[in-house]
């Protein structure tokens, strides 16, 4: 289990028993468990981290919910997703929010605009600067449906 520990490590994030089964590296093999999650020897501090991230994370959600919400005015968005750390309940309380917006054929350029424009209090922009940073939106990833499919299965997501 130890590749799978050590890749977990460099998020500082320790993983549940139900997690370590779902992200296991090939070839791993399964140790016990402490507290109920499961980190390298010497980092037992990453619980508490964990904890702390998740509450920071919960105020986050409760943005992205709001925020969100006005990006229903688009029926052509087909998909908004948050991505980075807090996809994982792991952000720090100075962390922006990452999404991903999925549109349908042919209304990528014009949605990039126009939610830019709607959301433009709101967003990160250019600014390099972490202190300045915490609960902005970052619209990271912009997609378009190819061929009108988008095929997530459980293990995808």
């Amino acid at each position: 289990m130890f590749k799978t520990l050590a890749y977990s490590d460099i998020f500082d994030y320790p993983l549940t028993a139900e997690e370590v089964n779902r992200w296991i590296i090939k070839g791993d093999s399964l140790a016990p468990a402490k507290k109920g999650l499961f980190y390298l020897p010497g980092r037992s501090n990453l619980v508490a981290l964990r904890q702390r991230r998740r509450r920071y994370s919960r105020g986050k959600w409760g943005r992205v919910h709001r925020l969100v919400g006005y990006l229903k005015l688009f029926p052509w968005i087909k998909l908004v997703a948050v991505t980075g750390a807090l996809a994982m309940n792991n952000a720090q309380a100075d962390d922006d929010i990452d999404l991903m917006i999925v549109t349908q054929t042919n209304r990528l350029w014009l949605t990039r605009l126009l939610v830019s424009i709607l959301l433009f209090p709101h967003l990160r922009g250019g600014r390099m600067d972490s202190s300045k940073v915490s609960d902005k939106l970052c619209l990271n990833l912009w997609l378009r449906i190819a061929h009108h499919t988008l095929l997530l299965t459980g293990r995808d997501l």
